[in-house]
């Protein structure tokens, strides 16, 4: 009979997973059992499998079928650039209920200037231009929302990145924007509509590619 341990939660088995996935101690395409991982740290299969799903969300395992997880990238530049990415894109989670909440209409001008620098700057192979307008950009949208808390947070997050690895930061960043660009031209025009919905699967959606880009 399984001995249920309450206070080992979710984020203690995330943390301890995380450790040997990233000393290696995982090989890419090892399978973790939802119930097996219960087992071992002796909680429920909902607690474990809470921590697995973050692991998941944060590109280091593959959920499978039948409660298996697969062990998808054991690199820790990969899982570094991840969890930056994650705190971006709740951000913009965050601005997007906050514009709804405040129900009304976004001032479009100034987001498409700056969409517009990002898409010339991408034509014309500037990486520091683009970079500067993608902040003007997000910034504008922290105005837009009262949120001017969060608009330090991508050029700290940039800063990170290039700090980090400024090579693997600058081709990731310019592989991406194409889509990043194109991604943003949605958001707007769904937050013009006032379709929130649609505006955080845009998001969404964009963090999923980014992810995919790092892992696959």
């Amino acid at each position: 009979m399984m001995i249920l341990n309450n206070e080992r939660v979710a984020d203690e088995i995330y943390a301890s997973i995380k450790k040997d996935i990233l000393c290696k101690k995982y090989k890419i395409g090892d399978t973790i059992e939802v119930q097996h991982l219960a087992a071992l740290f002796g909680v429920s299969s909902n607690i474990a499998e809470q921590a697995l799903r973050l692991l998941s969300q944060r590109g280091l395992l593959t959920q499978l079928p039948d409660d298996m997880y697969c062990v998808k990238e054991t690199h820790s530049q990969e899982f570094f650039y991840s969890g930056r990415f994650q705190i971006m894109f709740l951000n913009m989670e965050y601005i997007i209920q906050r514009i709804k909440e405040m129900n009304v209409p976004i001032v479009k001008q100034p987001l498409y200037t700056h969409l517009e620098e990002m898409r010339v700057s991408l034509e014309n192979a500037s990486y520091t231009n683009y970079i500067d307008a993608c902040e003007r950009f997000y910034l504008k949208l922290c105005q837009q929302a009262n949120m001017m808390s969060l608009g330090s947070s991508l050029r700290k997050i940039n800063m990170q990145l290039t700090e980090f690895d400024d090579i693997f930061g600058r081709q990731f960043i310019l592989t991406s924007a194409m889509c990043t660009v194109e991604a943003m031209g949605l958001l707007l025009d769904a937050l013009e509509k006032r379709e929130y919905e649609r505006a955080t699967e845009v998001v969404q959606q964009l963090y999923k590619y980014y992810i995919s880009l790092l892992t696959d």
